[in-house]
């Protein structure tokens, strides 16, 4: 491609098209590769010299206007339950993905700390002596899935517990007995400490049936009431304070009624949390596979298996993508997380939050008891 192509009497003409051109075909990837700095160069190039240079994209919408694609197979791609807006736009819009400019999260800090090879599905007697799970849950209701993140807290001898984020669950739009259902489930499953769920808007309706039994349809077991262990505040709480006694889960749920200092708290957590390596993730899905398809059970299993195995990785690609599209902006001393681009949600992020958010409470709690013992331990005496 680097050669001037020969005439047939062997002499060069300069003017031949042709010569070194080069084409580059790619679909959109992420902005920190070759790929898209050669896209700049070029797009660059062609509004220098539009002779010499031309960039050419396209999006799902011509093949289904020519009939190469149906419409149908886009509008399933969107309902599957692994959809990825960032992925479904570098695929099908031609966007390429990357830390949005001045993104409060790093995508760097973020991938270092992707290390956990496998996904837990239920408790684990690998937890520390003293490791619990803890449940953040960000509800949704008419198009709008329930997110939920289990997180495995492990206390260290000295500093901040590691929290890992060992599984995530999408439940679709139910009604909200059906979701309660769902979480109650997962609670027991993974014989959590709590469940941190979002107790403004839509989460007071889930915590309407949360405090009530249920029959689980699949099982035909009973489901307890599920009683309320503290909030961010006492007007959140003290509606539930009489949910106690016999057949009540007690001490199930914390209940978040998030505000702009609260927000700032949890948002200034996760920051210094993911930079300081207390937080883990599980590996990307492209990893997963690759380790999966290395043993027999994965080259056996059919892949409709295959991708429910794959889940929780893609599902934790996704909240990456949440957390990289979430930039700040200040209301005083308050930090706000808005969205970079409104097509890409921010609820698996949210999720994630309510859980940390009530880990910090725990070590906070842990770290004034420890303060106070220490007190207790020093005399004074007089010269």
């Amino acid at each position: 491609m680097n050669v001037n192509r020969r005439l047939p009497d062997g002499s060069r003409h300069e003017e031949e098209l042709v010569n070194k051109s080069q084409i580059f075909v790619t679909t959109a990837g992420w902005k920190s590769t070759f790929a898209y700095e050669k896209l700049i160069q070029t797009l660059i190039q062609q509004i220098i010299e539009p002779e010499e240079a031309i960039v050419l994209g396209g999006t799902w919408r011509v093949p289904v206007m020519e009939k190469l694609l149906q419409r149908s197979f886009i509008e399933e791609l969107k309902l599957d339950g692994t959809y990825n807006d960032a992925s479904f736009a570098r695929e099908y819009e031609s966007e390429w993905s990357g830390d949005a400019e001045n993104a409060f999260f790093d995508s760097e800090k973020f991938d270092k700390y992707r290390v956990l090879l496998q996904a837990e599905h239920e408790y684990s007697g690998r937890t520390s002596k003293n490791g619990y799970y803890v449940i953040g849950v960000d509800v949704g209701r008419f198009k709008c899935t329930t997110e939920a993140c289990v997180i495995k807290v492990t206390p260290q001898p000295q500093g901040a517990s590691i929290k890992s984020l060992v599984n995530l669950y999408t439940y679709e739009a139910e009604d909200f007995e059906m979701q309660a259902i769902n979480i109650k489930k997962l609670y027991y499953k993974y014989k959590a400490r709590i469940c941190a769920i979002d107790a403004n808007g839509l989460g007071a309706g889930l915590i309407d049936f949360m405090i009530k039994a249920q029959v689980d349809p699949e099982t035909g077991d009973e489901l307890p009431p599920f009683g309320v262990e503290g909030g961010t505040s006492e007007d959140v709480t003290e509606p539930y304070k009489k949910i106690k006694g016999i057949g009540v889960e007690e001490n199930a749920m914390y209940l978040i009624k998030a505000n702009a200092p609260i927000n700032t708290e949890a948002h200034t957590y996760i920051q210094t949390q993911l930079s300081s390596g207390k937080i883990k993730f599980l590996i990307d899905e492209t990893t997963a596979k690759g380790k999966l398809l290395s043993t027999k059970m994965g080259q056996t299993m059919d892949p409709e298996k295959r991708a429910e195995y794959l889940k929780p990785y893609t599902l934790t690609t996704i909240l990456r993508e949440q957390m990289l599209n979430l930039v700040e902006e200040n209301e005083g001393v308050n930090i706000i997380l808005k969205q970079s681009s409104k097509g890409i949600k921010k609820d698996k992020f949210s999720a994630f939050e309510y859980g940390l958010y009530y880990v910090k409470k725990d070590e906070d709690l842990k770290n004034k008891r420890k303060k106070r013992d220490i007190k207790d331990f020093m005399f004074f005496g007089h010269g």
